[in-house]
């Protein structure tokens, strides 16, 4: 009885391994009927380069101070920080009342000047008459023609006088000459200022761009360099910039030379202020490929990437050389050619040989 129970006890083990081989060959049969999409990015070999980054900071083109033409007490300050003006737009007013009262003093001077002119003009003609008859003397005769040139003078100076002080009642009022955005107040209502001081300072609206502080070691080489900027809280997106000037003397402090790079068609994201990544490349020997990082796995301990078969459905590991990261691109620099096909999304699912299909993405 005791053999016959153990006899059928390892039937029963026997059918349940006999089951499990059997869905486990089914299992592996439908892993193997069925490819795993993959996306795909084709592999674009460059000239290599070497790239060095440095912090930078946005700035406009033109900042410009601007202040009134003339002094007093300011009584109005009609913009704040931030407000974007046109050319004409209206920043701050002076009190009017002393340039106003200087005005009208001019015109009293110049009317009295005039009296004068003319008095002198008729004086000069009587004496010419009498000069004519040779009842008076030269000497009469050109002191008073002296007197009616200097009155007649006199009489200019005033009038150009005048000029000045209807200007100034004019310049109470302190207007952008451009369009820009204010980026600083200098001056509150209540305030006296003087002549020329800055009150505002208005940023130009317009060209944008990076500025930097570089090592000397590298300004020698910016000649010909590819310059980019990429913002921090926009990495992975960079936008094409240009050298525009290099400070001709290091700062005293740091022993970097400034440097301003001029963004070519940024996006409207970039803000006056944001700190950035100033990147500089300068070309070197040899072909690199950028992709990326999610295309990155490993061959034992080394960097490797999947790369598809002739066929396409089919993918092999490759060990891969990494240069540099930027973001969330790499820069590889060897084991990959031009055109291969690198999997960049679903590498994780992978396993040498696996069946893959091409993910597209669907039409809407």
């Amino acid at each position: 009885m005791a053999g016959s129970v153990k006899l059928v006890a390892q039937a029963g083990v026997i059918a349940v391994a006999a089951f499990t081989l059997s869905a486990c060959g089914r299992s592996e049969s439908r892993t193997e009927a069925t490819p795993i999409p993959v996306r795909v990015e084709a592999v674009s070999m460059t000239a290599a380069q070497q790239t060095a980054r440095y912090a930078a900071v946005i700035h406009p083109r033109i900042e410009a101070d601007l202040g009134f033409r003339v002094g007093g007490k300011l009584i109005a300050r009609l913009v704040e920080i931030g407000d974007r003006v046109e050319a004409g737009t209206e920043l701050a007013k002076l009190d009017p009342v002393d340039l106003m009262l200087q005005a009208h003093a001019a015109e009293a001077q110049l009317a009295s000047a005039r009296a004068d002119a003319e008095n002198a003009r008729h004086d000069f003609e009587r004496y010419a008459q009498l000069r004519q008859g040779q009842w008076t003397t030269q000497q009469e005769y050109d002191k008073r023609r002296a007197v009616m040139e200097t009155t007649a003078a006199k009489v200019g100076e005033l009038e150009a006088d005048l000029r000045i002080a209807r200007n100034s009642s004019q310049y109470t009022t302190l207007v952008a000459d451009a369009p820009g955005i204010v980026t600083a107040v200098l001056a509150e209502p209540g305030q006296v200022v003087s002549q020329g001081q800055a009150v505002f300072k208005i940023a130009r609206r317009g060209e944008m761009e990076a500025v930097a502080n570089l090592p000397e070691q590298q300004v020698a080489h910016l000649a010909g360099a590819d310059m980019m900027v990429e913002l921090w809280s926009d990495t992975g997106h960079p936008i094409t910039g240009h050298l525009r000037e290099v400070s001709p003397s290091a700062d005293a402090s740091t022993r970097t030379y400034q440097v301003k790079v001029t963004l070519v068609a940024p996006p409207p994201s970039v803000q006056l202020g944001m700190t950035a990544t100033l990147i500089v490349g300068t070309k070197q020997t040899g072909q690199v490929a950028v992709l990326p990082m999610t295309a990155l796995t490993k061959s034992g301990t080394e960097p490797a990437v999947w790369v598809l078969n002739g066929p396409g459905d089919g993918v092999e590991l490759r060990p891969v050389q990494v240069a540099a990261y930027s973001g969330d691109r790499m820069v590889l620099s060897g084991g990959i050619h031009d055109g291969d096909r690198v999997v960049t999304a679903g590498a994780y699912k992978l396993d040498a040989g696996q069946k893959v299909r091409v993910w597209t993405e669907p039409v809407r």
